[in-house]
């Protein structure tokens, strides 16, 4: 009998303890009407919360009333919650169309389910009677409803109500038409920059270049970035310099210390596949990572480097090309049907 009144006091102990890993915040969700709530710890930012529950950044800042990147530690935060955030339509999306043989202005409204005058008005200054095999036709079009999907490979596949990326805390589009991915794609990047952009005020801008076409599919000049999965993003300039496009980097300029986290906050997701980055920049990251306290050992899975090219080894791979930007590849998502 004199076992109870201890039980009973660990059990309500047990109960107040609040919510400081997935796992657990899992369990309580069920009690709470699908919430999950997180204790904010020392050194966390609202970007690596988001990033960590797959939570998107705006819905973490909507349901706790926040507006910055910055959360003191200690608050309790809803993390996840069946209630949905209310979004602004994102409005009609601009889609170049390149022509092919046959095409006229009648096939290509069409095509994209678009009235003829649209695209006529669309594109007074192009000649409907005289269209040519590779010429620019722009047209808009409303985004799509459903859950997005990645279908087959990134070098043979195709994206299902794809999202577009978006610019974020920490994050330009060049080409909004060229940035279609899965709304998880989406999220990964753009809660990953906004840690950066939180842990250094003064970080320039990553710039995303092409992602995919809003229906998956060839996207030139790239064999990849056909289903949603590959993202293009420039690197960090030494000295906080903020580009105007991708730029080449050099191991003399690379910003090791931001592009390392990245990378590494990205990999310990473990929704990374690949990232394809020039020798050069494995080597600086390499050489950071190890005076930081990194063993050999310990990134021998993440980085191609010291072994050569021609190693199949390592997240971080060398691939020529990949001097203005690094190229990222998610792994499939469990939305993602026929994904390989």
């Amino acid at each position: 009998m004199k076992r109870y009144p201890i039980i009973i006091a660990l059990l309500l102990a047990f109960s107040a303890i609040s919510v400081s890993s997935p796992a657990f915040a899992e369990d309580r969700s069920a009690k709470e009407g699908n919430i999950v709530r997180y204790t904010v710890a020392e050194g966390d930012t609202l970007g690596g919360i988001a990033l960590k529950f797959g939570a998107e950044l705006e819905d973490v800042q909507t349901w706790n009333e926040l507006s910055g990147l910055e959360v003191e530690p200690g608050r309790e935060l809803i993390v996840k919650s069946g209630k949905k955030v209310k979004k602004k339509p994102s409005g009609p999306v601009p889609i170049t169309h390149r022509v092919r043989p046959g095409d006229t202005f009648e096939g290509i409204a069409k095509k994209y389910k678009v009235k003829i005058s649209s695209v006529k008005r669309w594109n007074r200054g192009v000649n409907p009677r005289k269209l040519q095999i590779g010429q620019r036709v722009r047209v808009y079009v409303q985004s799509k409803g459903g859950a997005s999907e990645s279908y087959g490979k990134a070098n043979g596949g195709r994206l299902y109500n794809g999202v577009p990326l978006k610019d974020g805390p920490g994050l330009q589009v060049r080409s909004k038409a060229r940035a279609y991915a899965t709304e998880r794609t989406t999220r990964l990047i753009r809660a990953a920059l906004a840690d950066v952009k939180a842990r250094w005020p003064d970080a320039p801008e990553a710039i995303a270049g092409d992602l995919s076409q809003r229906g998956g599919g060839r996207i030139r000049p790239h064999a990849s970035h056909q289903s949603g999965r590959d993202a293009d993003i420039s690197y960090y300039y030494r000295g906080n310099v903020q580009l105007p496009n991708l730029y080449p980097i050099t191991y003399e300029t690379l910003d090791a210390v931001k592009t390392w986290h990245l990378f590494k906050t990205l990999i310990d997701t473990g929704k990374v596949e690949f990232i394809f980055a020039v020798r050069p920049v494995q080597r600086a990251l390499y050489e950071y990572a190890r005076s930081i306290g990194y063993t050999e050992e310990e990134l021998e899975p993440i980085l191609q480097y010291p072994r050569p090219n021609s190693a199949r080894e390592g997240i971080i791979r060398h691939v020529s090309g990949h001097d203005t930007h690094f190229h990222i590849r998610f792994t499939c998502g469990p939305l993602d049907r026929s994904c390989r």
